[in-house]
């Protein structure tokens, strides 16, 4: 051949593999009209590959002079579908293939291999022979085969009626026989590996039997439709889905659904044939490709709508799970309402719509923050974006929720003091964001939100330290269990405000219990003088209320409020060392009143906010139909 070998396998056949060996000469030989192949494998085991021969015969019409002057000519088609390239992949794997040929009265015997000059005179018999081709692949020239499925006839024989299930399926139609013959002979055989030696057929017995349907839409009327063929089967161990398009008798895969679209124990195959497939295919023969006249994504969506009624039909507790699925989305993900796809074929994949979804919504906030000009229907995007936002950040909130509800015994109070806010973190304005989804002292008062913790670890040591009661250790085991967050820097001229959670002993002991609360003033004593720019403390105190104590602190004026649990109220007056008054507003509070009152008001804010997400994704117009595909010129008829 008048062309440098490698290089064109290289450019023709970008990703190679020894199948395509077994696929190019089986479909040469169905092309050439043959009822019977037979592939044979010999090799001494799978660690020796320079011992692989193959051996590809059939009773097809042969090397005529018509048929090899094809096979010499590289890229010299027969029609608009054979590319005139499938022999180049032979020389990626085998040095040499002997090629004898036999049709009638004649016998025609060369050796194709890089140096093959296109010479292969005809021999004349003294009588004619039953037609008979064969292919002898030697001199393996890769340094391993990939993988045991490249030989075992088991693994060979699927993959062959994948490939060639559209030719195969038309035979049987048309009631031409077949037998395709998969034989290994190997003398080291691994049993471990199944790589024995062994024989398995291929004839119209074993084909599926597909259903057709005709897939009509206005933007594929100008390509007569679709034709679909398909199978849909349920059973133990069965899950695989196959969708490809049927070109030149073969099977080009398509993603139109993900490998999880079927539920176990289901498996299904779409197979579409059409005038509009002719010859859209790379030359390797792994990839669709159609003329830029076609919109791919507007063909795929239509073929994805009937998969899905098939699947829905045949399947019917897809339409269930989804449904279910659905609703989760609704309740965990309420912001992303109206990004989800709105059209699901098969199972819904949740991570694929989640990403789909989050990557829609961050797309849109980022159209409107690079927007110069704020027109009405941006301001009405930015106003519905500034909502979904608020309602990502009120789930935050019901996961904090949830996990202080799961807290239990063993959990210490520093578990509970890093969920209210990280100790001894630092955040400034320029952490805002950062700082509103790290301090969650919303969970006693919705208006800390805005506090900052601004402690490093060695100051925070100092006012632990500087309020330490006398009856306390300063030492790391005994520090008091106490969680603070101020509205600003304590060691700045400007006057902040401070919220003290502290964590008491549970007990039902009434004395014991009286002693802490009457430590609470103690300790803010303490922090006031330590910090003479406090100018309000607002006091938590959790601990145990039973109802002897609740009964004392109604008889020591303190004010019960309305909770989900039980919280105690008192006003008190701390004066700093110069006569100033700092309010001291105190809560006595079970731990469930934290609970309980944080998941109320933030339950609220969901619902309100949930309502107004399923609104908008109600509202959220669908995609508008595509235009119809314009026509390609002189499509060729469908083989």
């Amino acid at each position: 051949m008048d062309i440098e070998t490698s290089n064109a396998i290289e450019l023709f056949f970008p990703n190679p593999s020894l199948v395509q060996v077994f696929f190019e000469a089986v479909a040469n030989s169905l092309d050439a009209g043959a009822s019977e192949v037979t592939i044979k494998i010999e090799i001494q085991g799978f660690t020796s590959p320079e011992t692989l021969k193959v051996s590809i015969a059939d009773n097809g019409a042969g090397f005529t002079d018509e048929n090899f002057a094809r096979f010499k000519t590289l890229l010299k088609r027969r029609d608009e579908f054979h590319k005139g390239l499938g022999r180049l992949v032979y020389l990626n794997y085998f040095n040499r293939v002997e090629i004898t040929s036999t049709w009638g009265s004649n016998r025609r015997a060369f050796v194709f291999k890089d140096s093959f000059d296109g010479a292969a005179p005809v021999e004349a018999l003294p009588e004619a022979q039953p037609n008979h081709t064969c292919l002898v692949f030697a001199n393996f020239s890769g340094d391993r085969v990939r993988s045991y499925d490249d030989l075992k006839p088991g693994a060979l024989r699927e993959r062959l009626m994948g490939e060639f299930l559209p030719t195969l399926h038309d035979r049987l139609r048309t009631g031409r026989d077949f037998k395709i013959t998969i034989d290994l002979e190997t003398k080291e055989a691994n049993e471990q590996k199944e790589f024995l030696s062994s024989a398995e057929t291929i004839t119209s017995a074993d084909l599926p039997e597909l259903k057709s349907v005709q897939i009509k839409d206005p933007m594929l009327d100008a390509y007569e439709g679709v034709e679909m063929f398909y199978r849909v089967k349920s059973g133990m161990g069965e899950r695989s889905l196959m969708t490809a398009v049927s070109i030149d008798g073969r099977t080009i895969p398509i993603k139109l659904l993900q490998p999880g679209a079927v539920p176990p124990d289901h498996s299904g195959i779409f197979l579409f044939s059409s005038k509009l497939f002719a010859g859209a295919a790379d030359t390797s023969r792994q990839k669709l490709v159609l003329p830029d006249t076609i919109s791919e994504p507007d063909l795929l969506r239509v073929l994805r709508r009937e998969v899905g009624k098939v699947l829905s039909e045949h399947i019917p507790q897809i339409a269930e799970k989804n449904t279910q699925t659905t609703k989760q989305f609704e309740e965990k993900f309420p912001h992303l309402l109206g990004f989800f796809e709105e059209t699901t074929v098969g199972l819904i994949d949740k991570d694929e719509a989640l990403d789909i979804a989050q990557r829609k919504f961050f797309k849109a906030e980022k159209e409107v923050l690079q927007c110069e000009k704020l027109d009405d229907a941006t301001f009405e995007k930015s106003l519905e974006l500034s909502s979904r936002t608020l309602t990502e950040y009120i789930l935050y909130r019901d996961l904090i929720i949830r996990k202080l509800k799961d807290m239990s015994a063993t959990n210490s109070e520093a578990d509970i003091h890093n969920l209210i806010v990280p100790r001894y973190q630092s955040f400034t304005g320029a952490d805002l964001l950062e700082g509103v989804y790290r301090n969650n002292a919303w969970l006693l008062d919705d208006k800390f939100m805005s506090f900052q913790t601004i402690l490093s670890e060695a100051r925070m040591d100092t006012v632990i330290k500087a309020i330490t009661l006398a009856q306390e250790s300063a030492t790391d085991d005994g520090r008091p269990d106490i969680a603070m967050i101020f509205s600003g820097d304590p060691a700045a001229a400007a006057a902040v405000d401070v919220v003290v959670v502290e964590i008491k002993k549970k007990t039902d002991d009434e004395k014991e219990n009286i002693f802490a609360i009457n430590q609470l003033l103690d300790r803010a004593q303490k922090l006031v003088n330590h910090c003479p720019n406090i100018q309000r403390v607002w006091y938590y105190a959790v601990l145990q209320i039973n109802d002897v104590l609740g009964g004392r602190l109604r008889q020591m004026k303190w004010a019960p409020l309305y909770s989900k649990g039980i919280v105690y109220y008192q006003d008190f007056e701390t004066r700093r060392p110069d006569g100033v008054i700092v309010p001291t507003p105190t809560f006595a509070l079970s731990f469930d009143a934290i609970i309980g009152d944080a998941e109320s008001r933030n339950h609220t804010f969901l619902e309100i906010l949930k309502s107004g997400m399923k609104a908008l994704g109600k509202a959220a117009e669908p995609t508008p139909p595509s235009p119809p595909i314009p026509p390609v010129a002189a499509p060729a008829p469908v083989k």
